[in-house]
C-alpha cells in the first residue's frame, strides 16, 4: 500500500515540475537559512560548557551601592575577594583569580619579540576548576612556584615553532618592569566558545607578595567553585557584611560592597560590563535571529500549503475519481502527508548541501570559526526531526483536509471552485507572510538608522588623520626617550601635534579612583575615570573647553591640576561648570588635593552604546600607578601612510628593543560598530529572503485567482471590460492584502523596534519613513509578482473562457 502513496506522490510531483521546484525553492531557503542561524546561535549559547563542574562555576562580579541605588558595576573583583570568600563564607570549594592589570606586554625569546595582549596571572587551581588540558607539562607542578609561564599553542608555534618550548625561558616587560619564565607547560588552544582569550598564563607567584590579596584593585577575573547543592544566593547575600572586615581604607567607605556569582555558562550573552576584555554576544540579537529562523520557516511552509491549494482545481478531479472508486479520507490525507514527506525531506537534504557548502563563508562574515558540530549534537537532530514534522504536518495536513472534504458530486460536475472558508485561510496566511516580511523590513532600516547616526553623531573631539603608537616597553631612562621621542616627531613637517596619554577614544579609560570634593563634609567618595594626560592631550584632539583652562607649559604647577568632563561636574553636584572651577578635588591615594582648573565638553570616549562617563584629567606624571600608554600624532599632510614610515624610523633609534605598533584612531574608533554593521547586514539579508519566499506564496495565489475567475474575466470581456480594469479587477485584492499587512505590522514593528533602540544611550529617532517606505516596497513589489498571472488572464481570449459553457 505504501508503495502505491510512493508511486503516486512521486508522479504528482514530476508531473508538475514547476510548482514542485518553487516549492522545494521556498523550502530550501527557508531551510538553509535556519540551519544558519541555528548553529550561530547553538555555538553562542555553547560559551564555556565544555568544562566538567560548568554548572557549579562563577565568575565573582563587583557592585557597589549608595542606599538602594546601583552606582557601579564590574565584570572584575579585586585581588582579595576570592580568598577572603573562601575563608569566611562557607559552601565554596575552590577558588582561582586570574589578574588582567597587565595582559598587554612585550615578549621576547632570543631575537624574537612580540607586542602580546593575551598576558595573565593566575593560579595552579586554573586547571582544577577548569577542563582545560595541558598537551605538555604537568598541571600539578606547571604554575606552583614564581617566575613559571604555560603558554597557548598558539604561542608556542610563533616563538619555538618545532622545537619543544618546555625548559626555554621567554622574557616579559611591561611599561614598569622586566621579568622572565621558564615555560613549564603548552595548553591546548583554548576553544572558540570561550570567554577566555588568553595565550600566557603566568605564576602567581611571580608577582609582589602586596598585590596578591590587595583589597582595593579591582582588577581580576576571579571565579569560584561552590559545593554541590549551595546556592549563589546564599553567598551573595553573606558578602556584603563579610566586606566591613576589609573595608579599611577611605576609598568606596561610603558605599555598600556587593557582589554577583554570573554563572559560567551565562557570560557570553550578558551585557557588556566595565573591565571586561571580550567582545560580547548579544542575548537581543540571538533571540532575534531565532525569531526570524521561525519566521522564515513558517513562510516558506506556508507557500507550500498556497500552491498545494492552488492546484485544487487539477487535484479535485483526482480526489473526486478516488472517491467515488472508494478511496477513505484517511488514505487521500495519508497520500497528500506522504507528498509533503518528500517534499520536505529533499529540501531538508538539500538544504543540509547548502548550509556545509555556506558555513565557511558565513564564519568569514562574523569572524568567528563555529565549524559543523552542530551536526554533532543529538539535540540538533532531535530539533530538526520536530521541525521536519512539523513542517509536514503543517504543509500536508490542510491541503488534504480541505481536499478530502469535498462532495465527489460537484468535483465531477466540474462546479468546485474551492471554499470560501478556504480561501480566507490562504489569504490570512499571505498576510501573515507579508506582515512578517515588513517587520523584517522596518527592522533593517531601524537598524541601518540607528548604526548611521551612531558613526555620524558628533563625538566631541577629532579622530580624524591620528595616528595612535603604543608606548615601548621598560626600558632604563624611560619617559626621559620618550619626551625626546616626542620632540624629535613635533619636528616633523608632517605632524601636526603630537600628546600622550593613558587611553584613547575608542577604548575604556578603566582606570578608576575613588573620589570627593575635598570639602564635602559627608565625605562622599565616588568612583570617575582617570585619564592621564599631557599639555598636548586636549589641543591634539580638539576638544572643546567650556569653562576654565587646559593644561599650560607656562603654568608651572599644573601637576596638582585636574581637568573634568561635563558628566564629572554634575556627579560632583555643581550646579553648572562655572561654579566647579577653583574647587579642590581629593584623589584617591593623594594626600594633597587637586584644583580644578577646567572643564571640557562631554565627548564619546567609547561608541554611543554607551552613556558618557565621569571622566577626570590629570597630568601624566602626576600619580606613579597611573602610567601614560599611548602616544597620539595628529598628522597634517596628506599621506598619511608615509608619516607612520618616518615615525617607525625614529622609533628605531630611541626604542630598538620594543616592537612599533600603531593603529589610526579613526579606524580603532570605527572598528567599535563592526558588530552591529554585521548584524543590520544579516538582518537585511534575511529581510530580501523573506520577502523573496512570500512573493512565491503571492504569486501562488495570483495563480489560483486566474484559474477560478478565467471564465467570469471572458465574460466581462465578452460584455465591453478593458484590459486595465480586469487588471486591477483582479490584483485589487492582493493589494489590499499588503495593505492589511501593513496595519497588522506597522504596531507590531514599532514596539519591537522600540524595545530594541532602548539597548543603546544613545539613539535615533523612530521616524515616519521607517515604516511608510516598506509599505510602498511591499505594495510595488506584490504589484510586480502578480501582475504577470493577471495580465495573462485578463489577455487571454474571451472565446477560449466561454466555449464550453
Amino acid at each position: 500500500m505504501f508503495r502505491n502513496y510512493l508511486k503516486v506522490a512521486l508522479r504528482s510531483l514530476l508531473k508538475n515540475k514547476l510548482f514542485t521546484f518553487i516549492n522545494i525553492t521556498g523550502l530550501v531557503i527557508g531551510m538553509v537559512v535556519a540551519l544558519l542561524i541555528f548553529n550561530y546561535v547553538s555555538f553562542e549559547r555553547s560559551y564555556d560548557s565544555m568544562h566538567e563542574n560548568a554548572d557549579r562555576i562563577y565568575r565573582v562580579e563587583s557592585k557597589f551601592y549608595e542606599g538602594e541605588t546601583l552606582t557601579d558595576d564590574w565584570a572584575t573583583a579585586s585581588f582579595g575577594y576570592a580568598s577572603a570568600m573562601k575563608e569566611n563564607i562557607p559552601g565554596i570549594q575552590d577558588f582561582v583569580r586570574i589578574a588582567i592589570n597587565s595582559t598587554e606586554q612585550m615578549v621576547s625569546y632570543e631575537e624574537d619579540k612580540s607586542r602580546e595582549n593575551s598576558v595573565v596571572v593566575t593560579e595552579p587551581s586554573f586547571f582544577s576548576i577548569f577542563s582545560f588540558k595541558l598537551i605538555d607539562g604537568d598541571v600539578s607542578t606547571a604554575l606552583s612556584s614564581p617566575n613559571k609561564v604555560v603558554i597557548s599553542q598558539l604561542a608556542a608555534h610563533k616563538f619555538f615553532k618545532n622545537e619543544n618550548p618546555l625548559g626555554k625561558v621567554l622574557k616579559f616587560r611591561t611599561l614598569n618592569q622586566a621579568y622572565e619564565c621558564e615555560v613549564t607547560g603548552v595548553l591546548e588552544d583554548i576553544p572558540a566558545n570561550s570567554h577566555f582569550n588568553f595565550d600566557y598564563f603566568v605564576s602567581w607567584d611571580t608577582q609582589p607578595d602586596w598585590i596578591k590579596n590587595f583589597w582595593y584593585l579591582h582588577e581580576t577575573y576571579s571565579y569560584v567553585q561552590l559545593e554541590p547543592g549551595i546556592s549563589p544566593i546564599s553567598i551573595e547575600n553573606a558578602f556584603p557584611a563579610m566586606s566591613e572586615k576589609y573595608k579599611t581604607a577611605d576609598a568606596l567607605k561610603n558605599k555598600t560592597w556587593a557582589i554577583e556569582l554570573q554563572p559560567l555558562a551565562d557570560i557570553h550573552l550578558t551585557p557588556q560590563k566595565q573591565y571586561e576584555r571580550e567582545a560580547k554576544g548579544n542575548e537581543k540579537a540571538v533571540k532575534a535571529l531565532v525569531l526570524i529562523a521561525l519566521a522564515i520557516l513558517l513562510i516558506a511552509w506556508i507557500n507550500y500549503i498556497n500552491l498545494t491549494t492552488s492546484r485544487s482545481l487539477e487535484r479535485a478531479r483526482e480526489v473526486g475519481v478516488r472517491k467515488v472508486s472508494g478511496a477513505q479520507k484517511k488514505q487521500l490525507i495519508i497520500q497528500f502527508l506522504i507528498e509533503s514527506t518528500l517534499v520536505n525531506v529533499i529540501a531538508l537534504a538539500v538544504s543540509i548541501g547548502l548550509f556545509l557548502l555556506l558555513i565557511p563563508s558565513f564564519n568569514s562574515f562574523i569572524g568567528k570559526t563555529i565549524g559543523f558540530s552542530i551536526l554533532y549534537m543529538p539535540r540538533f537532530w532531535v530539533l530538526i526531526t520536530l521541525f521536519l514534522v512539523t513542517g509536514i504536518v503543517l504543509s500536508g495536513l490542510y491541503p488534504s483536509l480541505v481536499l478530502s472534504n469535498v462532495k465527489p458530486a460537484i468535483i465531477l460536475k466540474g462546479k468546485y471552485l474551492n471554499s470560501q472558508r478556504a480561501g480566507m485561510v490562504r489569504k490570512g496566511l499571505v498576510v501573515f507572510q507579508f506582515v512578517a516580511s515588513l517587520v523584517l523590513i522596518c527592522g533593517t532600516l531601524v537598524v541601518y538608522a540607528q548604526l548611521k547616526y551612531m558613526q555620524n553623531q558628533p563625538l566631541g573631539i577629532n579622530i580624524d588623520k591620528t595616528l595612535v603608537v603604543k608606548f615601548p616597553a621598560q626600558t632604563p631612562n624611560l619617559m626621559e626617550k620618550v619626551m625626546s621621542f616626542k620632540r624629535q616627531l613635533k619636528d616633523l613637517p608632517d605632524v601636526k601635534n603630537v600628546a600622550i596619554s593613558n587611553a584613547v577614544p575608542g577604548m575604556e579609560v578603566a582606570f578608576f579612583a575613588s573620589n570627593r570634593l575635598f570639602e564635602d563634609a559627608a565625605k562622599q567618595n565616588r568612583l570617575y575615570e582617570m585619564q592621564t594626560v599631557d599639555y598636548d592631550f586636549i589641543d591634539t584632539y580638539e576638544m572643546n573647553i567650556l569653562e576654565g583652562r587646559g593644561f599650560d607649559e607656562t603654568f608651572t604647577n599644573d601637576i596638582k591640576k585636574v581637568i573634568l568632563n561635563e558628566e564629572t561636574v554634575k556627579q560632583l553636584g555643581f550646579a553648572n561648570n562655572a561654579d566647579a572651577i577653583d574647587q579642590k578635588v581629593l584623589i584617591e591615594g593623594e594626600s594633597e588635593p587637586y584644583q580644578v582648573i577646567g572643564v571640557v565638553e562631554n565627548y564619546h570616549q567609547q561608541s554611543l552604546n554607551k552613556s558618557y562617563t565621569p571622566i577626570m584629567m590629570i597630568m601624566y606624571n602626576s600619580i606613579g600607578w597611573l602610567r601614560p600608554k599611548y602616544l597620539s600624532l595628529k598628522i597634517s599632510g596628506a599621506d598619511v601612510a608615509s608619516a607612520s614610515g618616518k615615525v617607525n624610523e625614529i622609533w628605531n633609534q630611541f626604542f630598538p628593543e620594543s616592537t612599533f605598533d600603531y593603529f589610526f584612531s579613526d579606524q580603532f574608533y570605527e572598528a567599535q560598530y563592526s558588530l552591529d554593521r554585521k548584524f543590520a547586514t544579516i538582518f537585511g539579508l534575511f529581510a530580501l529572503m523573506a520577502i523573496f519566499i512570500a512573493c512565491l506564496g503571492l504569486w501562488a495565489l495570483a495563480l489560483f485567482a486566474g484559474l477560478i475567475r478565467k471564465k467570469e474575466m471572458g465574460v466581462r470581456k465578452a460584455l465591453g471590460a478593458s484590459t486595465p480594469s480586469l487588471f486591477y479587477n483582479l490584483s485589487s485584492e492582493f493589494i489590499y492584502l499588503t495593505l492589511y499587512s501593513a496595519i497588522l505590522g506597522i504596531p507590531l514593528a514599532f514596539f519591537i523596534m522600540n524595545e530594541w533602540l532602548k539597548s543603546y544611550a544613545f539613539r535615533t529617532e523612530m521616524n515616519w519613513w521607517f515604516f511608510a517606505l516598506p509599505i510602498v516596497v511591499l505594495v510595488s513589489i506584490a504589484s510586480l509578482t502578480v501582475s504577470y498571472q493577471t495580465l495573462k488572464t485578463a489577455h487571454s481570449s474571451a472565446v477560449d473562457s466561454l466555449k464550453y459553457e
